[in-house]
């Protein structure tokens, strides 16, 4: 009597096949820019002064000098129109458009008649209680006296860069900004305007309008004292390493460490954007620069060994890891030698890889990326070990999705599917929506262990999501095997046969054969379990399969012929079907 065939699992392919999927988060080694460095605060009490020393110096002449070049302006603009953008402190054009006769004029900074008058006595005493108001971090009381000053000589450059200094500690961004405005108007060659424009941009999240600003500091501090140039230049650092401007990096921080030419951390800064634009031997002798300096030992030595690498010459550049890994510290060491793990597997030296990174776990006990490259580095051969491993890279880095990713992986390769499928579950919590890869691949592995645990209906949930956002032959076959498990062999036959085009494997054919012969459509059946049996002769399922598809069709000699096959490779059910 015919049996229905059951769809038979890829068993003998699972330890195998799980064991690959622990690579999916494998660990990289990558010359990565470095975090981009926190918005750059305003310049307080040392600005302050210097602001208040530069107009000091200036006087009165402050106030000709606008109306100076407010006749230029007039001069050489007669006769035509002025665009909005072109006129410092200018209002925005209105949004919508305006009729010819009401048509709106540019706006400027009020252009003084005369000059405007020095501060008396009592302005000059309100102006100090003002600045001593500010200083204390009493924004709100110094206020209103700035705004008196203005009302009363608002042709004065500093009472708006003072109130623009205290409506930015009251987080008042858009009258601050206006004030800046003002003032930059006023005071066109003083770089402290553009600079705190440049830090208003960069709290709006403007980074353009934030670059533009500090390029323009930048050009107006070349005679400011060396601290201010500094704190102008690594503003306009920050943001060309946010651009990935690592060619203008390099110029700005070749400006700053030509005025502190001792300082280590400039030299490893200038040397990593050299390296970033492209021109590693050129980075190498800032690098060795920073060397002795043990807060910037271990990111030089880091990235002098990244330069041999992509040199070609990994043998020199483990030697430059142990040389640094010497005067480490036991958590910088154990950073060394993880970086020397990795380029000795990417050398294929798979011993001396795991060494390096045992030392690693024995350097710094408390470094989940140490533990991390152990658990892939043990892993496939030492699965036992590997998940050693990884178990303790998740205690100390619970959140990390990788880690979380890559022990799923390994518990499903050892079928401690329960684990494998909570490990997963996880994943999906901390991956981030726009990770498509990490989360197809956490779901495969979800619905694996699904699948083994028999939550057929879980499984498919889980694979279909998978395949949709990675179809690939194994996650379709995973999938096949699911949606035959609930009968649904229809569905089954689509799965399996998408699987089988992407990976025309004896597995998939097999299983697609017995999906086909479940729902009796038993010539398709027979074409696809002949081809997995002529493809794998000591098949014993798939010439058993074989014997039914032509048993069903009345093909009784060729039937007999099939079952005498599997019979032989010992499968009790032929043996059943000869009698």
């Amino acid at each position: 009597m015919m049996t229905l065939a059951s769809l038979l699992s890829p068993a003998a392919a699972t330890p195998g096949t799980a064991r690959r999927h622990w690579r999916w988060a494998a660990l990289t080694l990558a010359l990565a820019a470095a975090p981009l460095s926190q918005a750059q605060t305003l310049m307080e009490t040392l600005e302050t002064t210097s602001v208040q020393n530069t107009l000091n110096q200036q006087g009165t002449s402050s106030g000709q000098a606008a109306l100076d070049r407010a006749r230029k302006l007039e001069q050489t603009l007669k006769g035509q129109a002025v665009p909005a953008d072109a006129v410092p402190g200018a209002l925005p054009a209105p949004t919508t458009a305006p009729t010819p006769a009401a048509a709106p004029a540019p706006v400027d900074v009020p252009a003084a008649v005369t000059p405007p008058p020095p501060f008396s006595p009592a302005q000059s005493a309100r102006l100090d209680t003002a600045r001593s108001l500010l200083s204390q971090g009493k924004a709100r009381d110094a206020r209103p006296i700035y705004e008196g000053l203005i009302a009363l000589n608002y042709q004065q450059p500093e009472p708006h860069f003072g109130l623009a200094l205290s409506l930015l500690a009251l987080n008042d961004l858009t009258g601050a900004r206006f004030e800046l405005s003002q003032f930059v108007g006023l005071s066109p060659e003083s770089f402290e305007g553009p600079y705190n424009l440049g830090v208003i941009a960069v709290r709006g999240n403007e980074y353009d309008e934030a670059f533009k600003q500090f390029t323009q500091a930048a050009t107006l501090s070349e005679k400011a004292s060396p601290a201010a140039r500094r704190q102008v230049l690594d503003a306009l650092a920050s943001e060309q390493e946010r651009r990935q401007d690592y060619a203008g990096l390099s110029a700005t921080l070749t400006q700053t460490l030509a005025l502190f030419p001792d300082d280590a951390g400039l030299k490893y800064r200038l040397g990593r954007a050299v390296a970033l634009s492209g021109n590693g031997a050129g980075a190498l002798p800032l690098l060795y620069a920073a060397l002795p300096d043990a807060a910037n030992r271990t990111e030089a030595a880091l990235l002098i060994a990244d330069i041999y690498a992509a040199q070609e010459l990994p043998d020199r550049a483990v030697r430059e890891l142990d040389s640094a890994a010497k005067s480490a510290t036991n958590s910088q060491r154990a950073q060394l030698l993880i970086r020397k793990a990795q380029l000795l597997q990417a050398q294929k030296a798979g011993k001396l890889a795991v060494q390096a990174a045992q030392e690693a776990v024995q350097a710094d006990v408390r470094s989940a990326p140490a533990y991390a490259l152990l658990g892939e580095l043990l892993a496939p051969d030492d699965l036992a070990g590997s998940l050693v491993a990884w178990r303790k890279a998740a205690q100390l880095d619970g959140k990390n999705a990788n880690i979380r990713l890559n022990l799923a992986a390994v518990y499903l390769a050892v079928q401690q599917y329960a684990d494998a499928r909570n490990n997963a579950l996880l994943t999906l919590k901390l991956v981030p929506e726009s990770d498509a890869t990490s989360l197809a691949r956490a779901r495969f592995i979800e619905g694996v262990s699904a699948y083994r645990l028999k939550d057929y209906a879980a499984a498919d949930r889980a694979l279909t999501k998978s395949a949709a956002a990675s179809p690939s032959a194994e996650t379709l076959l995973w999938l096949g095997l699911s949606r035959y498990a609930r009968r649904d062999y229809e569905a089954a036959i689509t799965a399996l046969t998408e699987s089988v085009k992407l990976s025309s494997t004896p597995t998939a054919r097999l299983n697609l054969g017995a999906a086909l012969l479940a729902a009796g459509r038993f010539a398709e059946a027979e074409a696809h379990l002949r081809s997995a049996a002529v493809s794998d002769p000591s098949n014993a399922a798939a010439w058993y399969q074989l014997g039914l598809s032509r048993k069903a069709q009345g093909k009784n000699a060729e039937a007999q012929t099939a079952f005498t096959s599997a019979a032989r490779l010992g499968y009790t059910a032929a043996k059943t079907e000869l009698k």
